[in-house]
């Protein structure tokens, strides 16, 4: 893509949202903001999910599969659902079960 249709495009962009173009020459090569140090390494987290953490493992997709049929029977959150197949877990190795999710 040429200089001249870069420039064109971030014209574009910044009318399309509202920011007052920038004034630049046509020969200039477009400069792009540096990253900010102080940008916080972390991003937006919910309030749902405060207090919480993430738990992920690789399966094999009929994991899912047969989850989503239990979901779907049940109406229960895939959350909810791990976390009841979770304190099972822990009950049948005799360990704390948790009573709240």
């Amino acid at each position: 893509m040429s200089k001249a249709s870069m420039a064109s495009l971030q014209r574009a962009l910044e009318t399309k949202v509202g920011m007052p173009p920038k004034a630049a020459p046509p020969d200039s090569p477009a400069l792009t903001p540096p990253v900010s140090a102080a940008s916080p390494a972390t991003g937006y987290k919910a309030p749902s999910r405060e207090g919480k953490t993430n738990i992920t493992a690789y399966l094999s997709p009929d994991y899912k599969a047969s989850l989503r049929l239990i979901q779907a029977k049940t109406g229960h959150s895939l959350q909810d659902l791990l976390a009841e197949a979770l304190n099972d877990l822990f009950a049948k190795h005799d360990v704390p079960v948790i009573r709240e999710h």
